[in-house]
This record gives structure tokens, C-alpha cells and sequence, in this order.
């Protein structure tokens, strides 16, 4: 239609290689923001017996980094072996299909060598096509020393240079099971056997998540992802748009950075849904300007994962109108953690822009405030240990959305106030100190100019 060289097909293939809204990236072009930490896991995972755990917020990106220094540390002989975690998953059925995937991705690239390319090991016998059942492989599995000895022959037969990948290991419920893997990874280094692992999961520390296997961390560099820096939003929508010959208006960009609130998927599913805007204008189009960042947005919002959705929705829906802006006013302020008068500040001025008929004041205020953090509505936020009438996003991605609630409901939510780019690595969490980057002080926003 209206982008000059594409029809509807070509906005299909190109959208697959431009954006990756739905699926991690994984190569280094497209990893935006991330280079220091894909140099620094590149270095550690190099270094003989030393695996790989990368940890954070959900949505953060994670899994794209994982994959992305996965790709780039797996040899040219074959792909790396990505599997995932989940509620259902155990320690030996992760195993199977570690060794599964093995024989799926043989290094041979001559179809008809690949025929002969066979892993045996104690009675099992994997072949190209064709899988051992995890229930098969379980009852081969009765110690950790047994899936060393599996693992060994996987990555005898895979490539010169194997990397597994354990995507999600948050999600494995059982402590137990992921304690198991501790174990694997010190007895894998003990035996010299020569297969990286990296882990990816939502957390905020390393034994959180794997256990007080102290033993095993000499095994394990830790890398903890924050949201993405200001230039790396903006970069992924400048790039996207430029493979569609499109410019991207300025003011446009810098909002999209700002309700994306630094988590990526928000910004590839953004700048997806304004391209296909410009596909449908009825003119010729050749820069993404606001009216389709406003389409974009709300058809972004209408996509996003019904998981995410449900507790705004349940802290709004059904509930008189002065919920939502409370809401709201929870997604503004520079800080993850803010304190009650911070919020009822933002509160007040979203109410004077609304024109809201009700107004919440002090004592139902604060009670209000803290209802958000029972399940019936929502549990959208939590109190911060030590510090009384302080609140955090339980689920810090869900931030992100209500600010594209608000957003697409005519109310900029400025939020940060973007600084000079942070070089030290300092934990986002801790109020004092390093909270993430900052938008420029020379920048001026629409909002901004208002005020």
C-alpha cells in the first residue's frame, strides 16, 4: 500500500527480521544496549570449567542475551542446544531433552550422513528423527554422576564447542530439581567434561534461585539484567523503521522509550503495530509520526499477554473511576521505590488533567494505596521491608503497561527524567546510587512543555 517498496508480504518477512516482539534476538545487531554485558559473558564463559547465570526482572531481556551469547559462543559446526523450564519440567526430563536436541541438531550438514549419526549410551539409542522418551531416560538417571556421564557423550557427538542453553529455570518449581543442577554443574567442571550451560531466570539473587550450593558457584558467573538504557530504546526503533525506509519522529521515539519503561518488548511490539499503521495510511508514508504511535499503541495494549493484563485489570475493572487514576499514578516518578507522598503527587496532577469528578485525599489516599497490594486487587504493588509507606511494582514489567494504559488514554506519564548513560554496573533495586539511566537533561518533552 503506502510504504514505497513493500506490499503486505514483504511487511510480513521484513517484520520477522526488523522485530522480534514474540521470541528472544539472537544475534548481536539486533541485541540492543547489551554489548558490555555480551562482551563480559563471552569472557567468563571462555575460561575452562565456568558456566553462565543471568538473572532479573521479568521481561527485562534475558532470554534474548542468553540466546544471543549462546549463538556467539557455540561453534560454527553446529546450534546451540536451547531448552526450557517449566512447571512441569524435572531435572531429568530437562536432561532428555538436552540429549534430544543433541542428535536433532547433528554438526553434519550432509543430509546423508546425518542418517548414521547415533548417540548410544546404557541400552538407549538416539538417532536423527528419532527421541528417547524422557520416562526412558529417567530410569538411566539415578544420580547426578549418571547425568554427567550422558551429558559427556552429548557433547562428544554435538560439536567441537556445545552450549546449552536452560531458558526460564525460575519456572522449575521444585528447589529440590533445580538444587540438582548445582550439583551437575560442580561435577561437570570436576570431570572435565567440556559443555557450557547458561541459565536464565526472574530473580534477584543467585541462591534464590539455584539453591545454597555454595560449592557449585566457583562454576557460575552471575550477570544481572536491568531495563534497557534510554539510547538502546530508541536505537531498536530507529533501526526497525529504517528497514522499512521510514524516519521516526522525535518526540514520538522518546515516548515510546519512555511507557516502554525500558523493558524491550514493549518497544518491538510498539514500533510493529506503528508500522503496519503506515502500511494502512491511505497516503504515501515515510516517517512514523504520532498519530501511528497512538493506533500502534492501542493495538499493542489489545496484544499484549492476558497474564500480564489481569492485574490492572483487576485493580480497575468494575471499580469507580478514581482506581484508574490511582493506578496510574503509580507508574509515574523516576524511582521503582517510591514513597506514599510521591505517588499522591502524581495522583494530584493526573486528577487535574482528567478533570476527575472525585478525588481521593490523605487518609482514604493511603488506605486506597494500600489495597493494591491484596489479591482482589490485583496485588499490583508491595510494600519495600524496613521502609513504611513505601511501594515497588510486584511485577515490575506490569509498570510498563500501565503507563501504555494511561498513555493511549491521552495522560503522559513522564516518569523518569533521562540522565548522562550509567558505565558502572551498580544493582537497580538499591535507592541510593545508580537507578537506572535518565533521559538527557537538554531533552524537553510535549509534557514537559506544558508545565
Amino acid at each position: 500500500m503506502t510504504i514505497a517498496g513493500f506490499d503486505k508480504q514483504a511487511i510480513r518477512e521484513q517484520l520477522k527480521v526488523a522485530l522480534s516482539a514474540a521470541q528472544p534476538v539472537r544475534t548481536p545487531e539486533k541485541l540492543k544496549g547489551r554489548e558490555r554485558e555480551l562482551e563480559d559473558i563471552d569472557r567468563a564463559i571462555s575460561a575452562r570449567g565456568r558456566n553462565i547465570f543471568i538473572f532479573g526482572d521479568r521481561g527485562v531481556g534475558k532470554s534474548s542475551l542468553g540466546a544471543t551469547a549462546a549463538y556467539e559462543y557455540q561453534s560454527a559446526d553446529n546450534r546451540p542446544i536451547i531448552v526450557g523450564g517449566s512447571p512441569n519440567e524435572t531435572f531429568d526430563s530437562i536432561i532428555a531433552n538436552i540429549a534430544n536436541q543433541a542428535i536433532g541438531y547433528s554438526r553434519t550438514t550432509n543430509v546423508k550422513e546425518q542418517s548414521g549419526i547415533s548417540l548410544e549410551w546404557r541400552g538407549l539409542k538416539w538417532q536423527q528423527g528419532r527421541e528417547v522418551s524422557a520416562k526412558d531416560v529417567k530410569e538411566q538417571l539415578r544420580t547426578v554422576g549418571d547425568a554427567v556421564d550422558l551429558l559427556g557423550e552429548v557433547a562428544r557427538v554435538h560439536s567441537k564447542q556445545p552450549v546449552v542453553v536452560i531458558d526460564e529455570f525460575d519456572t522449575i518449581p521444585d528447589t529440590e530439581e533445580r538444587n540438582r543442577f548445582a550439583a551437575l554443574l560442580k561435577a561437570l567442571g570436576d570431570r572435565e567434561v567440556d559443555l557450557k550451560f547458561i541459565f536464565t531466570g526472574v530473580g534477584r539473587s543467585l541462591e534464590g534461585l539455584l539453591g545454597a550450593h555454595q560449592s557449585a558457584y566457583r562454576q557460575l558467573a552471575t550477570f544481572e539484567v536491568h531495563r534497557l538504557g534510554w539510547d538502546a530504546r530508541r536505537e531498536i526503533v530507529i533501526q526497525a523503521a529504517q528497514e522499512f525506509g521510514l524516519d521516526v519522529d522525535n518526540d514520538v521515539n522518546w515516548r515510546i522509550a519512555i511507557v516502554s519503561d525500558g523493558f524491550p518488548h514493549y518497544v518491538h511490539l510498539i514500533t510493529e503495530h506503528m508500522i503496519w499503521q503506515a502500511f494502512d495510511d491511505d497516503g504515501d508514508c515515510d516517517t512514523l509520526g504520532p498519530h501511528h504511535y497512538q493506533l500502534g499503541l492501542r493495538k499493542a495494549i489489545e496484544q499484549i499477554n492476558v497474564e500480564l493484563k489481569r492485574p490492572y485489570e483487576r485493580a480497575v475493572l468494575h471499580r469507580a473511576p478514581e482506581w484508574e487514576d490511582l493506578v496510574w499514578a503509580t507508574a509515574d516518578g523516576e524511582d521503582l521505590i517510591r514513597p506514599s507522598k510521591d505517588i499522591q503527587h502524581s495522583y494530584r496532577s493526573i486528577v487535574e488533567r482528567r478533570n476527575s469528578p472525585v478525588i481521593l485525599e490523605n487518609g482514604k489516599f493511603a488506605e486506597s494505596l494500600r489495597r493494591l497490594k491484596a489479591e482482589n486487587y490485583g496485588s499490583v504493588l508491595e510494600g519495600v521491608p524496613q521502609r513504611q509507606g513505601w511501594y515497588t511494582y510486584r511485577e515490575k514489567m506490569l509498570r510498563g503497561f500501565v503507563r501504555m494504559q494511561a498513555e493511549a488514554s491521552g495522560i503522559e506519564l513522564n516518569g523518569e527524567v533521562p540522565l548522562q548513560r550509567q558505565r558502572m554496573h551498580v544493582p537497580a533495586n538499591m535507592r541510593s546510587g545508580y537507578q537506572e539511566a535518565r533521559v538527557p537533561s537538554n531533552v524537553r518533552l510535549r509534557d514537559d512543555r506544558k508545565r
